[in-house]
């Protein structure tokens, strides 16, 4: 087996298979390392495998020490690398309670760590993770750093995978829910400064449907009606035009509106068809529970 073979397979199977994925990352995956762009990716993969889905803060900080012992790899350099992978120990650290080095880095770092660890905690510690992410927020405001700046879509990243995750999770409680909305709006806030119109587009999806989760469905339809909007001013980029309808006829559905979501439906149905057999494949999943989750007087 290749790297990208390994990488591609671990990521299809990590938010079903965490475990699986960690044992594969310990029995063979640095083998298959070669160059310094694959250190990275593979970083990534083992911060947020061991980090955000297992919370095995020392399993995770060895994998990447173990990462960092291979450079310098490859022919070429890539400065970008060891830095990277000094976030991710500290953020592991950090969400583990094992120690708090964000002093030694710089203030677009800290951050980043801040976030990186905030986002580790998301599923697992509703109350830290609130309160790193709050302490991001604080050090974004202080250090008033340029739009560019990698800290900003870091903020924005946290966010959107905070809230995501937290709408799936069985048995969410109320400090997991006011997490996953705050997460909502953070994302919406710093994608609108890192990000274009479809990142923006696309954190107003994710608020609609943490809206949903949260049962204030008056705020869901706002939020999926300023998606679509955003999909319309830039060109019905059907992917997004599907997902906007989503969206909004899962609000729709949840309010009892079997008018709304049928029309929803139709629309997303007429999007879905326009789309290539890739987008198809991934996307037929949230067709089905759209489509299938219609009320029993409704027509098929």
């Amino acid at each position: 087996m290749d790297f990208d073979t390994f990488l591609d397979q671990a990521w299809t199977d990590h938010a079903t298979d965490s475990p699986s994925v960690a044992t594969r990352l310990n029995g063979q995956a640095l083998a298959l390392v070669s160059d310094e762009g694959q250190v990275l990716r593979l970083g990534h993969l083992a911060h947020h495998v061991l980090g955000e889905h297992l919370a095995r803060w020392q399993d995770g900080l060895q994998f990447v020490q173990q990462l960092a012992a291979l450079l310098p790899l490859g022919t070429e350099h890539d400065p970008a690398v060891a830095p990277a992978l000094r976030r991710f120990q500290a953020s592991l650290r950090l969400a583990g309670g094992l120690a708090d080095e964000r002093a030694a880095f710089t203030p677009s770092d800290r951050i980043r760590i801040t976030a990186l660890a905030a986002a580790n905690l998301g599923c697992h510690d509703a109350a830290r993770a609130n309160a790193l992410l709050n302490d991001a927020l604080i050090q974004a405001d202080a250090a008033a750093l340029p739009d560019k700046d990698p800290a900003h879509r870091a903020l924005a990243i946290a966010g959107n995978g905070i809230a995501g995750t937290l709408e799936e999770k069985p048995g969410r409680n109320p400090d997991d829910t006011a997490l996953m909305l705050r997460a909502a709006q953070v994302a919406r806030q710093f994608w609108a400064r890192a990000g274009t119109w479809l990142e923006t587009e696309r954190a107003e999806y994710r608020l609609a449907m943490s809206w949903c989760q949260a049962g204030d469905l008056a705020q869901a339809r706002r939020h999926a009606q300023n998606c679509l909007e955003i999909v319309s001013a830039n060109g019905n980029v059907p992917l997004e035009v599907f997902f906007g309808w989503e969206a909004l006829g899962t609000a729709e559905r949840s309010a009892g509106n079997v008018t709304g979501h049928q029309h929803a439906l139709a629309q997303a149905q007429a999007a879905f068809a326009t789309l290539d057999k890739d987008d198809q494949t991934w996307c037929r999943a949230s067709l089905d529970k759209l489509q299938g989750s219609l009320p029993a007087t409704a027509a098929p």
